[in-house]
């Protein structure tokens, strides 16, 4: 089993202490489309997900597709949950001394099934208050 894959099996089943032990100390999360949602710490991250599973207790991790090369990973995944559903593209540098993630270049979005169709969406790209996303 990968790093990922326990941290799946951890979020799944509520375990903050599997969450922390599949990142590295120096976990660095970049989100290209968002800059400001970067951080560097593995401290960061289970805050993060501690708030997610203690906020979303029946939300789980889908794994949708995942390639793996040595100190890599990359990873389609669906998170859902009450009120929540996140798609996700991850690419995960892997430590391979600890077996822990490294790194994340985090491509991701919450589902919004009422946004504009593509015709309407690709028009208003440059407008004033456009969004990409």
């Amino acid at each position: 089993m990968n790093a990922f894959e326990r941290f799946v099996e951890a979020v799944n089943s509520g375990d903050v202490q599997g969450v922390e032990a599949a990142f590295h100390p120096d976990f660095e999360m970049i989100v290209p489309q968002h800059p400001a949602r970067g951080f560097v710490g593995r401290d960061q991250e289970v805050k993060n997900m501690r708030h997610l599973m203690t906020s979303h207790p029946e939300g789980r991790v889908e794994v949708r597709r995942m390639v793996e090369t040595p100190g890599e990973l990359w990873v389609q995944s669906s998170y859902r949950a009450s009120g929540l559903h996140i798609e996700a593209v991850v690419i995960f540098e892997v430590d391979l001394e600890t077996d822990t993630i490294r790194a994340g270049h985090y491509y991701s979005d919450e589902v919004d099934d009422e946004s504009p169709r593509i015709d309407d969406w690709i028009q208003g790209l440059g407008e004033a208050g456009a969004s990409v996303s």
